[in-house]
């Protein structure tokens, strides 16, 4: 299958990665290979996702936050691409291969990382969900600027940039994940400033919702429930970081 041009990746940086782990798990997402000291990287059906231990990180996040980072094909090539259309970049070998970062809209840093390969998984790895997308919420104080920024990698808007709260950002092959675009009266992340883009972690699944959230209180979430709020119907469950999960349906 082809692997999308770009992906979300969200990295969450836990105090405590191992249950964090299970509980990706338990959702529906396939760890992959190479696991590693806490360490461990996770394919949806559509976007990634990877869990760092908090301490050594030396990435400027906190336990229990979640930064942004863009899986790519090549990370010098895009690095120079983005370079060359006025956002400041750089690049720098890591011990697992070559690492870039962009500053983006607010002078937030994104992370530029090489796509992992999907060749293995773990063994045990369950596969429940039939669809499972990762979402990365980013609060915005300008749809239309950061709409063009993504635009960049890929995504595209999936709704209209006037709905002031709300407007998904979407590869054009599915496979790529969700960026939420989220208006800044909701709360979350910083919108701005130096530092890592920090973002809120959510998903959409096809599986149905009453089924999904009685999986998970069996599996020992017992918060897990079924929402019907502004935000629409959703799964809500606190993740083993604390962190507020919202699962909605597929679109």
């Amino acid at each position: 299958m082809t692997e999308p041009a770009y992906a979300v990746f969200p990295m969450r940086f836990s105090a405590d990665p191992a249950p964090l782990i299970e509980f990706w798990r338990t959702l529906g997402l396939r760890q992959l290979d190479g696991a590693s000291g806490g360490y461990a990287e996770f394919a949806a059906a559509s976007g990634l996702l990877a869990v760092h231990p908090a301490e050594p990180a030396g990435s400027g996040a906190s336990p229990g936050q979640t930064t942004l980072n863009v899986a790519v094909a090549d990370v010098d090539v895009e690095a120079d691409r983005l370079a060359a259309a006025g956002w400041p970049t750089r690049v720098r070998d890591e011990p697992y291969g070559r690492q870039g970062v962009v500053t983006g809209p607010a002078g937030r840093l994104i992370g530029l990382n090489a796509i992992p390969s999907r060749g293995g998984e773990v063994d045990g790895g369950q596969r429940i969900a039939a669809s499972l997308d990762v979402v990365a919420v980013w609060y915005s104080d300008d749809f239309t600027a950061d709409a063009a920024f993504f635009g960049a990698f890929g995504f595209e808007p999936f709704g209209s940039l006037d709905n002031p709260w709300w407007c998904d950002l979407r590869a054009a092959r599915r496979r790529g994940g969700v960026i939420g675009l989220h208006g800044t009266g909701g709360g979350g992340p910083a919108a701005g400033g130096a530092g890592p883009a920090l973002v809120q972690l959510g998903f959409e699944t096809s599986e149905p919702l009453d089924a999904l959230a009685a999986r998970l209180v069996a599996a020992g979430y017992a918060d897990a429930r079924v929402t019907d709020g502004e935000a629409g119907i959703a799964v809500e469950v606190a993740d083993p970081d604390g962190q507020r999960v919202e699962v909605h349906p597929t679109i």
